[in-house]
């Protein structure tokens, strides 16, 4: 206890704080330390609503639940402390002491984090509580009740919860500058967002989006002061044609409420934005620009992977907390091309097996929560269970840490700026040359074969696979709590490429049990796992296959083979008279060859004034009833031969798994970019303990 502070009873009994620092000169003896039982002339409660006020500390006592608290916020240091008035030290035996100080919604793992005060960075939002009137429901009208404080708590390791504590005191002239105090104070801490852009999406999950962020979301951006400007998803065209008119200045964080489809949309929307906006054309050697914003997610959906993946929980709750506090983690992200332009944006992206169960997940999407073991069983048999035919092309990234090393909040690796292994100067060139007709490399007298430098950075890898991943993030889901890459960092610029060879039905069931327990699943000797920084898949159909081509025609293909050996040939002569002209003596500027048009023009002009040929008009043909039928005929024949080829080449090919959404086109190009989003999250906390989880489908199996 300081010794310039004392402690009087007064008229009621109970213990009031009186400060001597004001007046140094007065003797503060061991006598007035003590409890006197003397009358005060001034009442209790105006000495409670006294509060000192020494440059940037607030001092003042406020009552919690009957019993009296010192309070002093110290601005300089960024803390709140309290102590209570009792002497002994001792609290109250009765239910209503400091025990409710600290409202308590649930059982929490830091019970005993606030006994002698908070700092303001753990706090997120402070207000007036005011005794609401039946007749008038306005927030500014109301006896002032108190100040109440907004705070983040663990629940557990990766989960986080809103707490509260009420500052009991009657009188508004003294809570007020508390409040603006505090307000000052947490708006000086950096990166928390102010003014957020929401987009709603209503029909995610369960269809509980709006009733959810009306009653639990909505309570906890007004405590903490976020203005959000929301928007309800009505289409899946809707996020793009939105994003194209809004003014990203406008706001600090784009929030997105939803699943892993809802996360996509908006992803691609942020990322073509603000590459956009900085005159870049996606190619496939071009390197894109960060996105100028973060991105929130509050995980709403069926699928959370991406969500999982970066706060460790599908959390509603925590998702938001994180957002207002300002929590953000920089994650790589992938382009995905195709052979003639750029397709989309993409974390997680996976074909064959993956992409069967997502098909019949679709199927079976009455079955509610039983289609993921409905999709599984069905994709596990033997009918459908196959390997596919593919050629991978990619270019190996040089790590120097091992393999089994997993990513936690704070890993080093993440970190680390020796890991990123894409800089604005640096573009991958493409070593395929495009064909040139007036090459001499590409005559007929050369070779087919393509002869490339031997310093060729990429590795080719061909073979029957049953599942291909892709991964930048570690695709933490409910069926498998470390994720279906345990391995993959958050923000290392690695895509980590799991190939899954050929094997048995048991074999491939003992890997997909892994998944749900500690042990590895990678720990299989038909399991291949490669870090790289681009890849090339191309799906791999057999020699023997073929099927009548009924659209070929024979004149057209001669006719534009034809053509095409003309335009060569004309582009032949061009060079010739060029190479005529500069070796001539008399006349070396090339500027007397006339390359114009006019003749052309002219002869347009002619075919033009022409008059049209006159129509002949007479009987038409009219086709036999042999003539009809042997077409019907034709035409239900070639109509089977396109379902048989159909049903053929689905047994060859499989679908492509992007962001838990089905892509049908199969050649697809994919290259990483490391940090090139900011996505709310900390990662998984390296104290996590994870439970087993099992399918009930593979427990028979």
């Amino acid at each position: 206890m300081e010794p310039d502070r004392a402690y009087i009873r007064g008229q009621d009994g109970i213990p009031v704080l009186v400060d001597h620092s004001s007046n140094p000169s007065s003797p503060v003896n061991k006598k007035s330390m003590k409890f006197k039982e003397t009358k005060t002339d001034q009442p209790v409660d105006s000495v409670r609503k006294v509060s000192k006020t020494t440059g940037e500390i607030l001092k003042a006592v406020f009552t919690i639940d009957g019993e009296g608290y010192d309070v002093i916020f110290n601005e300089k240091i960024g803390r709140i402390s309290w102590s209570t008035m009792n002497a002994t030290g001792r609290r109250r035996r009765s239910s209503k002491g400091f025990s409710s100080f600290i409202q308590k919604r649930r059982l929490s793992i830091t019970e005993d984090t606030y006994l002698d005060g908070l700092d303001i960075s753990s706090l997120f939002g402070v207000h007036l509580k005011r005794r609401q009137k039946s007749s008038s429901g306005k927030e500014d009208e109301g006896q002032c009740l108190g100040i109440v404080l907004s705070m983040i708590e663990k629940k557990n390791v990766n989960m986080l919860r809103e707490k509260t504590a009420f500052l009991e005191h009657p009188s508004e002239e003294l809570c007020s500058p508390w409040v603006e105090k505090i307000k000052d104070c947490i708006k000086k801490i950096h990166h928390r967002p102010a003014v957020i852009k929401l987009f709603l999406q209503p029909f995610a999950g369960n269809k509980t989006g709006r009733s959810l962020y009306k009653n639990t979301i909505s309570p906890l951006f007004q405590s903490a002061g976020v203005s959000v400007d929301l928007t309800e998803i009505k289409h899946n065209e809707f996020v793009k044609q939105e994003m194209v008119h809004l003014n990203l200045q406008d706001y600090d964080c784009i929030v997105c409420m939803g699943g892993d489809g809802t996360v996509n949309h908006l992803v691609n929307a942020l990322l073509t934005r603000a590459q956009k906006e900085k005159d870049i054309e996606m190619k496939h050697n071009i390197t894109p620009v960060k996105c100028p914003i973060p991105l929130g997610i509050i995980p709403t959906g069926k699928t959370n992977d991406i969500a999982q993946s970066v706060m460790g929980v599908a959390d509603a709750v925590t998702a938001t907390l994180h957002i207002i506090h300002g929590n953000f983690q920089d994650v790589d992200i992938c382009s995905v091309y195709t052979p003639e332009r750029f397709h989309q944006w993409a974390f997680n992206c996976q074909y064959g097996f993956t992409g069967q169960v997502l098909t019949f997940m679709k199927k079976y999407k009455t079955l509610g929560s039983k289609r993921i073991d409905a999709a599984v069983i069905k994709a596990l048999t033997k009918s459908k269970m196959r390997a596919y035919e593919c050629d991978i092309e990619y270019i190996p990234a040089e790590c120097s840490y091992p393999k089994n090393t997993v990513c936690r909040t704070g890993c080093d690796i993440c970190r680390n700026d020796e890991c990123k292994l894409e800089h604005t100067e640096e573009t991958t060139i493409d070593l395929v040359q495009e064909l040139d007709p007036l090459s001499q490399s590409f005559s007929s007298d050369a070779s087919s074969i393509i002869d490339l430098p031997q310093n060729n950075p990429w590795r080719s890898l061909k073979g029957k696979y049953l599942n291909v991943g892709l991964f930048t993030l570690p695709g933490i889901s409910d069926y498998a709590p470390q994720g279906f890459s345990r391995y993959t960092h958050l923000n290392n610029g690695v895509i980590d490429l799991v190939l899954i060879k050929d094997v048995e039905k048991k074999e491939f069931v003992r890997h997909l049990r892994r998944f749900g327990n500690t042990k590895d699943p990678f720990d299989f000797p038909f399991v291949e796992m490669y870090r790289v920084k681009e890849l090339r898949f191309r799906p791999r159909y057999p020699t023997g296959w073929n099927y009548n081509d009924h659209d070929f025609n024979e004149i057209k293909y001669q006719m534009s083979r034809e053509a095409s050996q003309l335009q060569v040939k004309k582009s032949v002569e061009v060079i010739n008279d060029l190479d005529h002209i500069t070796n001539h003596d008399n006349n070396p500027s090339i500027d007397t060859l006339d390359l114009s048009d006019e003749e052309d023009e002219q002869e347009e002009e002619k075919s033009e004034n022409q008059n049209p040929p006159e129509r002949l008009v007479g009987p038409m043909y009219r086709k036999t009833f042999s003539e009809i039928e042997r077409e019907k005929h034709k035409w239900h024949v070639r109509k089977k031969e396109e379902k048989l080829k159909a049903k053929e080449q689905a047994k060859m090919v499989s679908v492509w798994s992007i962001d838990n959404q089905i892509v049908n086109k199969l050649e697809l190009d994919f290259k990483v970019h490391h940090g090139l989003l900011s996505v709310s999250g900390l990662g998984v906390s390296p104290h996590t303990e994870f439970s087993e989880v099992r399918l009930g489908c593979l427990s028979g199996m």
